[in-house]
């Protein structure tokens, strides 16, 4: 499989982390209001499951970690590449094009 390919897939990945994790993020903002106007066991409820959605959040972070961190010594390997690729080309383009002033004739 090709970086460009595994780029993809990390970018996808990290897409659905990112959406999931902002869904999460906004219910978690509407259980803390209706928490804050509860009474009794609603409010015992509310807090639990605001509990659970900040574990739940922890775990989208830790997912995105997770790809991010497999996926920077790939994309930093490939960067590396690309850099002495194009050093490589324009040394080509500049060899050549004295080359090609030195075989004119004046």
């Amino acid at each position: 499989m090709n970086v460009r390919a595994r780029l993809q897939i990390a970018r996808g990945k990290f897409r659905e982390y990112e959406g999931r994790l902002k869904q999460l993020e906004d219910r978690l903002k509407v259980v803390q209001g209706q928490a804050k106007q509860a009474t009794g066991r609603a409010r015992v409820r509310l807090t639990r499951l605001e509990r659970q959605l900040r574990g739940t959040i922890d775990a989208a972070l830790k997912n995105v970690d997770t790809v991010m961190k497999r996926v920077q010594p790939g994309l930093r390997r490939s960067l590396a590449q690309t850099r002495a690729l194009n050093r490589g080309l324009r040394a080509g383009i500049k060899a050549g094009a004295a080359a090609y002033r030195k075989s004119r004739p004046r």
